[in-house]
């Protein structure tokens, strides 16, 4: 039987007005920060690796590794499909200039850090860390008890956007930091909410003597169940997220935390990674042996975990993937006695 193609729902003349919007306009018309990046791109502030290239028609994403033009932009980065995409990059003017002015950012004081309004219900954001990326719902929930973990939901343009926040406190349980990701495993959308404080990292705290560090907050989750379902009791000792590679979150639990005396850097394994010229790079472990260097000098024992994989989510996919196929073994096994 003959199927009939659907049509184009857009002309010609509509997708050639798509292909000649400047991707750095659009992204800063929609709420993204940029700055200096090399001669080639511009960088997007609180996005980790995110690169706009200088001439307007494409990014790259050192984080995700993911690229493309500016369709898949937003399709990344803003959770649409196709069509709405083109719909969102239609409202925008066409491309003119490949010379961008980046102004001199001027240093503002920092006000309060606003959490994004919750959603409706949570059940986005807990299917995604439950189902989609495997974390124990025993701890989900009990991130989402402790009020650092939630669904929120901010309106931009017309369109709503539904995300799973993450959230970091002070000593007086004020919100200082908060990191939005999409609750979806085809979208590379992340980013922190305005005037967050770095310092502030997603936190689990424990009870023992030694701090696990990591770069996000999903992986703090993920080595947390990987712990769960080896037998060891997964609260006993602190997690730290830093939503970087960086260790200032980890410098502002240490002061807050001085019975810690161990410290175990689990940073990305970036087997992939290169530096901007191509030159290979694995960004996570260089990271890690250099912080172990520096905290063994501050007297603490330091130690590196390394991910089989890329991150420990991967490690945790992975490892339910094996025991589902361990025990569709056996019942094979036993079904063939």
């Amino acid at each position: 039987m003959r199927t009939q193609s659907r049509p184009m729902p857009f002309t010609e003349e509509q997708m050639k007005q798509v292909f000649d919007t400047n991707l750095i306009d659009f992204a800063v018309q929609h709420g993204f920060q940029i700055e200096k990046g090399d001669r080639h791109s511009v960088h997007v502030k609180n996005s980790g690796g995110l690169y706009l290239f200088n001439h307007g028609r494409g990014y790259y994403c050192y984080t995700t590794e993911r690229k493309g033009n500016i369709i898949d932009f937003v399709k990344d980065y803003f959770g649409q499909d196709f069509k709405g995409a083109v719909e969102m990059i239609l409202g925008c003017r066409a491309y003119e200039l490949t010379e961008h002015y980046i102004p001199p950012s001027a240093k503002k004081s920092k006000s309060d850090l606003i959490l994004p309004p919750k959603d409706k219900d949570f059940n986005r954001t807990i299917a995604y860390l439950i189902k989609t990326r495997g974390i124990a719902a025993e701890i989900v929930y009990a991130m989402i008890k402790e009020g650092k973990v939630y669904g929120a939901r901010t309106e931009k343009n017309g369109y709503s956007f539904h995300n799973c926040a993450f959230v970091g406190y002070d000593e007086n349980g004020k919100p200082r930091y908060c990191a939005l990701r999409a609750p979806s495993a085809d979208s590379g959308f992340r980013q922190d909410v305005e005037n967050s404080d770095k310092t502030y990292g997603f936190c689990m705290v424990g009870t023992s003597n030694r701090v696990y560090e990591f770069e996000a907050p999903i992986d703090a989750m993920s080595h947390a169940t990987l712990c769960k379902l080896h037998g060891i009791e997964w609260r006993q000792d602190h997690r730290v997220a830093e939503g970087c590679l960086s260790d200032k979150a980890l410098r502002r639990y240490l002061s807050s935390h001085p019975e810690i005396t161990e410290i175990v850097f689990c940073y990305d394994n970036d087997r992939d990674g290169t530096l901007p010229d191509g030159t290979p790079h694995n960004h996570g472990q260089v990271r890690a042996q250099k912080a172990c260097k520096e905290f063994a000098g501050l007297g603490y024992k330091t130690m590196i975990q390394t991910p089989v994989s890329k991150d420990f989510n991967l490690d945790l996919l992975a490892f339910r993937q094996a025991v589902v196929h361990m025990s569709e073994a056996d019942l094979k096994q036993e079904a063939e006695r």
